[in-house]
């Protein structure tokens, strides 16, 4: 993918940018991407930005190195991460940046001490945010000054005019746009995504092929009366408007993308009906709300604060991989593949599990601990190469983490039901050849099988699920037991009961997991439930065993029971939506194990990679 981004827009977009000398931009350049083209020996991207700063025209922007959404870190992890940046750009390019994007244009108060500690002198937000404070029109011509405990930093609104203009409008119709403004007009701030130019579907050909940004670099440089600055430019020679207090914001999409699916079309219909001037105050959902609305994104960042929290004495490498976990693309879903992305999700384990591999004097046994927030402690059991969290609603196993092979075996997306599911019958056949599209407007069907594989789930996809009945059918049809269990922990166990239910005990092994169950249950069939990351076939598949293997080379995990059980597997395919269209992702395996209480009301359950 990032081969193919630099080739398809970043590299065309500076070779255009370097036949017209008069056009200016702010160029941010995420670290992952500054990393993977110096391990890669592909210097043109730098030569050319490197060139380009040199003569003026092109003016490097800071952020968080590893492009974090900053309000979700602990506050020394954000300056830590801009001046990580800030160092990486003055080496490679020789200019030390004044300014900070803003991922994702995800806004909070409190950031703007953050920023300005960091030595941080002005950023970009969307003029929703603007908005919201009663600013609109032209006061959105203009920069303003925030401030925390007195802190202070230079903030510009991004025109969303211009956002939706670029590059979708021909030149003539942008500079129209400036041209009729206000005579005081000081500044048009246009900031966005470079994808924009070259990966979107149809872009290159639109953007490169039929010259739609040599065309409008061409009217920028004809027209005497507009002139192009980088932002920084801009930040020195304008005074603020005045003072400005943004609320917790981003851009508008981003405030209908996190509320509840069930509410996004109703946000956005309230929102047309709306007249224009009174929009703005119109409020959705801020970026937080992915945390609340997909436990697996909350999960995954709890995880990442757990493992923060014991890194006061770690070396460089393991505080690389904890910030390299910090990356925002995993965390949330609105339009782009996102957190439903099994790869995006492996590679935030991967780093956060071999920082903690690499801690030394790690904490080991078992503890209570409210590791995800929820106002409920989690059961803790640590070794030297296996983190295990469970929690006592369910008595279920939420995470297990193998340390070793820096692999989260519970890294499962639930079958959500999103917003978009509702508009899939609209969407056209796949197409080789696309027309350029705003892609916050389209809705387009990458995979045909998408219609056929939509269903959701009614439970999150956590492991050691219970579930009773009179009949095996019954009992797989059941609604699992979500009753909060009685915990009770050992040094090296953890025991969960629900009263004449089942008590289950959680014991580590070296390879794995040993679970005990003891069925009280007036019932004639017992199913337990895992959910695994693991890649298997493809299909379902019924059989009765007292051992079996499931997996790839890479990741396989044996299953062994003290008789034999029903075992049935079902694979976990999400349909989700992306920059390309609606697909379906594999996500992992369910596995149900059915014991016959007519049997035995007792099973131990062996289980390791």
């Amino acid at each position: 993918m990032f081969r193919e981004a630099i080739t398809r827009a970043y590299l065309p977009f500076l070779e255009t940018l370097t036949d017209f000398p008069r056009i200016k931009v702010s160029l941010h350049t995420s670290g992952p991407l500054l990393e993977f083209m110096e391990r890669n020996h592909l210097i043109a991207y730098l030569d050319l930005v490197r060139n380009l700063a040199a003569r003026g025209q092109l003016e490097p922007v800071g952020g968080g190195f590893y492009e974090p959404i900053l309000q979700l870190l602990p506050e020394n992890d954000r300056i830590s991460q801009i001046q990580l940046m800030t160092n990486e750009l003055t080496r490679l390019f020789g200019q030390r940046p004044t300014g900070l994007w803003l991922t994702e244009r995800a806004w909070e108060p409190h950031l703007a001490r953050s920023l300005a500690l960091a030595g941080v002198q002005w950023t970009l937000l969307d003029d929703n945010g603007f908005e919201k404070t009663g600013l609109h029109g032209t006061d959105l011509f203009h920069s303003y000054v925030t401030e925390e405990e007195g802190r202070t930093l230079v903030v510009f609104p991004i025109l969303k005019e211009l956002r939706y203009k670029i590059p979708w409008a021909e030149p003539e119709e942008t500079l129209r746009f400036i041209r009729e403004s206000p005579d005081d007009a000081e500044v048009f701030v246009y900031g966005d995504d470079g994808e924009k130019f070259g990966m979107w579907p149809g872009t290159h050909d639109h953007v490169y092929v039929r010259g739609w940004l040599r065309r409008f670099f061409q009217a920028l440089t004809d027209a005497d009366d507009v002139a192009t600055v980088t932002a920084g430019e801009a930040a020195a020679l304008l005074q603020p408007r005045g003072r400005a207090y943004l609320p917790a914001c981003s851009y508008a999409e981003m405030e209908e993308w996190s509320l509840a699916a069930s509410r996004q079309k109703a946000f956005a219909d309230f929102r047309e009906k709306t007249s224009p001037e009174d929009r703005s105050f119109v409020s959705g959902g801020t970026f937080r709300n992915f945390l609340a609305r997909y436990p697996e994104a909350n999960r995954m960042h709890k995880r990442m604060l757990f493992v923060g929290s014991e890194l006061e004495d770690a070396d460089e490498e393991a505080r690389t991989h904890y910030l390299r976990s910090q990356c925002n693309c995993a965390y949330w879903h609105g339009i782009f593949g996102g957190l439903y992305l099994p790869h995006l999700r492996d590679a935030v384990y991967a780093e956060l599990l071999t920082a903690e591999r690499l801690l030394l004097g790690r904490r080991l046994g078992a503890w209570l601990q409210d590791t995800d927030a929820d106002g409920r402690p989690e059961a803790v059991m640590a070794t030297p190469h296996q983190m295990y969290f469970l929690h006592a609603l369910g008595g279920r196993l939420v995470l297990w983490d193998n340390l070793t092979q820096a692999w989260s075996w519970s890294n499962v997306m639930t079958r959500y039901h999103e917003a978009y599911h509702d508009r899939m019958l609209e969407t056209t056949s796949p197409s080789e050849e696309q027309e350029a599209t705003n892609i916050h407007k389209a809705l387009r069907l990458k995979d045909p099988e998408a219609l056929s594989a939509l269903q959701f789930d009614d439970h999150m996809r956590v492991s050691f699920i219970d579930r009773f009945g009179p009949s095996l059918d019954a009992a797989t049809g059941s609604e699992s037991v979500m009753q909060e269990y009685s915990t009770e922990l050992g040094q090296t166990w953890t025991r969960f009961e629900a009263p004449g239910l089942i008590v289950k005990t959680f014991t580590p092994t070296d390879a794995g997991l040993r679970v005990d169950f003891e069925i009280e249950a007036p019932q004639a069939w017992y199913i337990c439930e895992l959910n695994l990351a693991l890649s298997w076939e493809d299909r379902e598949r019924s059989f009765v065993a007292d051992s079996f293997t499931i997996g790839t080379e890479s990741h396989r995990l044996s299953i062994q029971t003290s008789s034999p059980v029903h075992v049935e597997l079902s694979p976990i395919r999400t349909v989700s939506n992306s920059e390309s269209g609606i697909e379906t992702v594999y996500q992992g395996m369910t596995v149900y194990i059915a014991l016959d209480l007519k049997t035995s009301r007792h099973l131990t359950l062996e289980i390791g990679g």
